[in-house]
């Protein structure tokens, strides 16, 4: 019931909020002009991620009053790298920033998230455990925001993901991760009524940090709390589409002699987009495939055996490889040199 209660008043306020972050955006000049790498034709409102958080920290602050207790000092150190992601985020979409000063801002804030979550207990030394979750963690807010390409994408990816880790949340007791993850999920699902399928505003790098950030949290404090095993091998499995996109755009580009960062229509969803002729279709089905991969995901982290582990990650890994040499081939519009 409490969960309900926070995906609902979470939904309502970034419904609510949005408009005025619109109208915000406008006044303020935070606003995405069009460019021949982008897909709108008309300078569009940013500040999205702004009325994300804030609908989903008020919805949280409120649940979380009303259960009681404070807030840990785990707690806060996970808040501090949220706050930290979106204040970069909010940075870079007004002014810009160059690429590694925006890494240095991922990199403290994916410390803030080990710090505070602690570490995923894959069963190494503390050291080498922070020197690989560190870069995956800064991986994977860059692969949200990569992904951030097309109405509604990011957003439904990160209402369905958030939703089924507050699920897995709430299966192993933890309240607490649970009740942030579905008010995420609220506020994200709260938003994409303005952002899809015509988009009056979109999320920013503040929205897509933040949500990556989350997500990537959320990978630490499921591995961490899974049984040593199979088990382990739940959580990555959810977000095997976004890891999937950022390493084909990658091998693309550096296969053409291309600038990793520099943005363009070449993502996997760009070129499925080609080939079904509808980018609402496009976002429909990258949609049901997360919450497959969720489904899948959720049931390794449970089952904890090797049989279904290696059933489930099996045909995914097989199914997205041969998706990626597939789509490679279709031809996309080159942004101009």
């Amino acid at each position: 019931m409490l969960m309900a209660a926070v995906f609902g008043l979470a939904f309502l306020l970034a419904l609510v909020l949005t408009p005025a972050a619109i109208r915000l955006a406008w006044a303020t000049g935070y606003l995405d002009h069009p460019e021949a790498r982008k897909l709108h034709t008309t300078a569009t409102a940013l500040l999205g991620g702004g009325a994300v958080f804030a609908g989903a920290l008020v919805a949280w602050g409120s649940c979380h009053l009303l259960r009681g207790g404070g807030l840990s000092h785990g707690g806060l150190l996970l808040l501090a790298g949220a706050v930290v992601v979106l204040g970069f985020g909010l940075w870079d979409d007004r002014f810009g920033m160059r690429p590694a000063i925006k890494l240095v801002g991922q990199a403290v804030a994916a410390a803030c998230l080990l710090a505070g979550a602690g570490l995923p207990g894959w069963g190494l030394p503390a050291p080498l455990q922070w020197a690989l979750a560190l870069p995956l963690l800064v991986a994977l807010m860059n692969a949200i925001n990569f992904l951030d390409n097309m109405n509604g994408m990011v957003g439904g990816i990160g209402a369905v993901t958030l939703a089924a880790f507050g699920v897995g949340s709430i299966a192993r007791g933890a309240t607490g991760p649970a009740l942030v993850q579905f008010a995420l999920a609220g506020a994200c699902a709260g938003f994409l009524p303005w952002n899809f399928p015509r988009a009056r505003i979109f999320l920013g790098d503040a929205g897509s940090l933040l949500l990556g950030y989350s997500l990537g949290a959320s990978v630490v404090l499921a591995s961490a709390a899974a049984p040593p095993g199979w088990s382990r091998l739940g959580p990555p499995l959810m977000l095997a589409y976004p890891a999937f996109d950022m390493i084909f755009v990658v091998v693309n580009r550096l296969r053409e002699g291309r600038k990793v960062y520099v943005g363009g229509k070449d993502h996997s969803n760009h070129r499925l987009a080609s080939v079904i002729r509808c980018p609402t279709r496009t976002v429909l089905l990258t949609w049901s495939t997360t919450a497959a991969l969720c489904a899948s995901g959720l049931a390794v982290l449970w089952l904890n055996r090797p049989m279904p582990s290696l059933l489930l990650w099996g045909p995914w890994t097989i199914l997205l490889c041969w998706s990626g040499y597939r789509l490679s081939s279709v031809p996309v519009q080159r942004p101009p040199a």
